[in-house]
């Protein structure tokens, strides 16, 4: 069956999705995918293992639902996204997007923003289809990024935000590090009509608390989560 939010991004685009983890997904795309990350985030080869764990049907939380989707330009790779969306939290988690340098003018300038806006899309009907509401997306970007992404309606957070080196996988390395990124959120009509603070610690919350595992004591967590409490509302 046809996927309307997908279609309308291959129209814009000419971007072709093919999700790579779900019932009747292919290892051989998957393995495309894992190419595609390996290539444009080697710093993050560890996601590689959990994108097969999740492949294999046995990621360990049922509140998450994993998207990962190479995109495809005239039945060719030439980049791929991965997001997750929160049930638990209502939120999408923006992770990676990566895009073939030869390809780029091939698609039109704002690309990135109809990608953004499937993903978003894709987020609301997980939710809906759940029976919750989608309130916000939100990425972790490097600062350097950040004007761009605003551009496309992400607010930007000045939170003193912090990932763990390793990702979920920092136990496994030692003393906790963490390297400064810079967060971004974006929300949804039903995510306006709250606190902003409220929807902002949601959110980082399902980065810091579920997806990376850190403990909700630890000190960079509790800093973080401080300063959020006390952003005001956006104008």
């Amino acid at each position: 069956m046809t996927d309307p939010i997908l279609e309308e991004l291959r129209s814009a685009t000419g971007l072709h999705v093919e999700e790579v983890i779900g019932s009747g997904a292919s290892e051989e795309r998957l393995g495309d995918l894992i190419r595609e990350l390996l290539r444009f985030f080697p710093e993050h080869a560890h996601v590689a293992g959990e994108l097969a764990e999740a492949w294999e049907g046995d990621w360990p939380d049922p509140e998450v639902i994993i998207h990962a989707w190479l995109l495809e330009l005239d039945d060719a790779p030439v980049g791929f996204t991965v997001f997750h969306t929160s049930l638990r939290r209502q939120v999408v988690l923006q992770h990676f997007v990566g895009m073939e340098p030869e390809a780029r003018p091939q698609l039109p300038m704002r690309w990135v923003k109809n990608l953004a806006d499937t993903v978003v899309a894709t987020g609301v009907r997980d939710c809906e289809e759940h029976g919750r509401e989608l309130v916000a997306s939100i990425g972790e970007n490097h600062a350097e990024h950040a004007r761009a992404w605003e551009r496309f309606g992400y607010i930007t957070l000045h939170v003193d935000y912090r990932e763990p080196a390793h990702g979920r996988h920092w136990r496994e390395h030692g003393d906790l590090q963490f390297f400064e990124m810079t967060p971004q959120i974006r929300l949804t009509d039903a995510g306006r009509s709250l606190p902003f603070a409220d929807v902002v610690d949601e959110a980082v919350c399902a980065f810091l608390l579920d997806h990376y595992l850190l403990p909700s004591d630890e000190p960079t967590v509790v800093n973080t989560r401080a300063r959020i409490a006390a952003l005001r509302d956006p104008d």
